[in-house]
């Protein structure tokens, strides 16, 4: 019999298991609306699935996210982040933590990591079960099952992901793929990291851009940035070296070469043209 949510009940565990793969924590919360708080980084991966309810979460590598019901998201090792519930549907969720090599390549596998950590899904009963399985093999001390049901959980969110990959036509795929580099331009994202995200190979990504877009991923990558760099030379009083680091740029001179090669002038030369057009008109 599965247990009722309570207001907040957790487990921390001195060691379970091999270095490889361990189980650190677990626990469940049905929470109380609240302001939104900061959480200092920890030395291993928690995974967290909303059962009911809805909330937000972010890291400083990753967007906000918004969290319903069904959704997983994972707070990432050695990773500062935000997360706290709807003040209208404030959220329930079932989490455990994971450390060890082994844990890292399973999120790996899912395609969770420090700049994607939400796993988007309907409400699941078995994933909610095998939670529960989980916290219920810690707090009877069985290490069998807590390691049983921990290893069941991968298999069964790899078998989930795979699914839903499967499942998506070549149209809703190449929509999603979009939608991440809308969402994560603004990061040093790569080919290779959409690729292998996607678990798709990157000829089969390059040909999804030219049915679709007539360009590269890396073209219209580095279009969205140049576009979203004018938008905010013109809109904005950020500095050049803000503005480059918020479309995805490391390094302002990099930025400035990049905008001159594409736009025949500097960052600030554009902005000040801008700037002077506007004044004309006046």
């Amino acid at each position: 019999m599965l247990k009722p949510f309570q207001n907040d009940v957790s487990i921390l565990i001195q060691s379970i298991a091999i270095d490889e793969f361990q189980v650190c924590e677990v626990g469940y919360e049905k929470c109380q609306p609240t302001k939104p708080f900061e959480c200092t980084s920890i030395d291993y991966w928690v995974l967290h699935y909303c059962t009911d309810g809805e909330g937000y979460f972010s890291t400083p590598e990753s967007p906000k996210y918004h969290i319903t019901q069904g959704d997983l998201f994972l707070i990432p090792a050695n990773c500062s982040n935000k997360y706290y519930p709807s003040k209208t549907k404030p959220w329930s969720y079932r989490w455990v933590g994971f450390s060890g090599v082994s844990a890292s390549k399973y999120f790996k596998s899912l395609g969770l990591n420090s700049k994607n950590c939400v796993l988007k899904s309907s409400v699941d009963e078995k994933l909610n079960n095998i939670f529960e399985l989980i916290y219920l093999g810690v707090e009877e001390k069985n290490n069998f099952s807590t390691l049983r049901y921990s290893y069941t959980l991968f298999e069964y969110l790899a078998q989930k992901t795979a699914k839903q990959r499967i499942q998506k036509a070549p149209e809703s795929l190449f929509e999603d793929i979009i939608l991440y580099i809308d969402e994560k331009y603004m990061h040093d994202i790569s080919v290779n990291e959409i690729a292998e995200y996607y678990e798709i190979d990157r000829t089969h990504l390059y040909r999804l851009f030219r049915r679709h877009r007539k360009t590269t991923p890396s073209k219209y990558i580095q279009n969205l940035r140049l576009k979203k760099a004018c938008s905010l030379l013109r809109k904005s009083s950020l500095s050049i070296t803000d503005i480059s680091c918020s479309i995805g740029f490391s390094s302002p001179s990099y930025f400035s070469k990049f905008f001159v090669d594409r736009m025949n002038t500097t960052p600030l030369s554009y902005r000040r043209s801008f700037l002077n057009s506007l004044d004309n008109l006046k």
